[in-house]
């Protein structure tokens, strides 16, 4: 198998890949990764938390009266512990459509924890991303390479599952560079153009601006002695 990426192969293909190339006895692999070679590892997927995000009862009424999906940007950063978090209510670029949910449900989304010990807006959660990086750049483990593409090919899959059900705006994919066909960088990136993201961002500051206005003059127009 080619030691470039493939986005044509599965996350599954890659993580069975990987439990071979662990058998072999090559695998170099830090102790601390070894759940992500087990049997039932799908990569961090939270896949309740993708069925709420998909479920019309959770979108406005505006969404449903329009009879069109709601807006959302699948975001991808690794945390100061060095694990990934994708997430579609809460990231760097703050690209949220509020109005096309119902505002329960991304309140609770944008909280960092919920009932369930990780936040309800998170989609996916990869423990020990970089040093599953490290892993394959430093140490340059087969075994730790296959568990690296797998991720990537999952957070792809996500994608594309959720491009079916909401109008995904853009999302984060992980970008590989190479130096004589090893990986140098394992990197998130927007899928979508950089000017794209810039108006998309700049679109969330007018709404954010818009209901920050509606909401003073809410305010002025308050009259306690008003019995209404």
């Amino acid at each position: 198998m080619t030691k470039l990426f493939d986005p044509f192969i599965s996350s599954s293909d890659y993580l069975a890949l990987a439990r071979d190339r662990d058998r072999t006895g090559t695998s170099r692999l830090h102790e601390d990764l070894s759940q992500m070679l087990d049997n039932d590892y799908a990569c961090g997927l939270n896949q309740e938390h993708v069925d709420v995000l998909i479920y019309p009862a959770n979108w406005s009424s505006a969404v449903r009266d329009e009879n069109r999906k709601p807006r959302a940007y699948l975001h991808a950063r690794v945390n100061q512990k060095g694990n990934a978090e994708v997430n579609w209510a809460r990231g760097d670029h703050e690209v949220v459509y509020e109005n096309d949910f119902l505002a329960r449900y991304v309140s609770a989304a944008q909280s960092a924890a919920s009932v369930t010990g990780r936040g309800i807006g998170e989609l996916m959660w990869w423990k020990g991303f970089e040093l599953l990086v490290s892993n394959a750049i430093i140490r340059r483990s087969p075994v730790a390479t296959a568990l690296l593409y797998a991720h990537a090919a999952s957070l792809n899959e996500l994608a594309s599952v959720l491009a079916q059900h909401v109008n995904l705006v853009g999302a984060m994919a992980l970008k590989f560079t190479y130096q004589d066909g090893e990986i140098t960088s394992a990197d998130f990136m927007s899928t979508i153009p950089p000017d794209r993201l810039r108006e998309i961002i700049q679109e969330r500051g007018r709404r954010k601006a818009a209901m920050l206005r509606e909401a003073v003059a809410r305010i002025a127009k308050f009259d306690p002695e008003d019995p209404e």
